[in-house]
């Protein structure tokens, strides 16, 4: 009879952390400011928050030895959301955030393999992990909101 409640409980157990292995609900694990890996919930429904996801990005980010932080490099400075929204990238000549429209916005064909315009950025760094640069795709065809 041992056996039989072990193996119910057992089974149960199992069931239940199978249950828990799947879908994560739509979190995507992005590197946070310090390094560490965090999680940061991008729920479809919920728009993607400059101030809590894509300014730390971009402080952790494009910092690095005064680059696009509290600097203007080639006409981009990262420093602010105004500041993200006015620059226009030197070799580019257009906005570096064209609102609505990751494809056509040279940030993001800057942080991307392969840019159409000298190297991927950040420069003398790691590249952006993947789901750091969906999360910037999505501000931006999300119409890349002050918020």
């Amino acid at each position: 009879m041992k056996w039989k409640s072990l193996s119910a409980l057992l089974f149960g157990v199992a069931l239940v952390l199978s249950a828990c292995g799947g879908d994560s609900g739509g979190s995507t694990d992005i590197t946070g400011p310090g390094g560490d890996e965090e999680e940061v919930i991008t729920d479809p429904s919920t728009p993607v928050s400059y101030s809590q996801q894509v300014a730390p990005i971009f402080q952790a980010s494009c910092a690095g030895s005064g680059c696009h932080v509290n600097n203007s490099r080639n006409g981009v400075e990262l420093t602010t959301y105004s500041t993200t929204m006015a620059s226009v990238g030197t070799n580019y000549g257009s906005k570096v955030v064209i609102a609505g429209n990751a494809s056509l916005s040279p940030l993001v064909d800057k942080i991307e393999a392969n840019p159409a315009n000298g190297a991927r950025m950040p420069d003398g760094r790691a590249a952006l992990s993947q789901a750091k640069i969906d999360l910037i795709r999505r501000w931006i065809n999300e119409g890349a909101l002050n918020n």
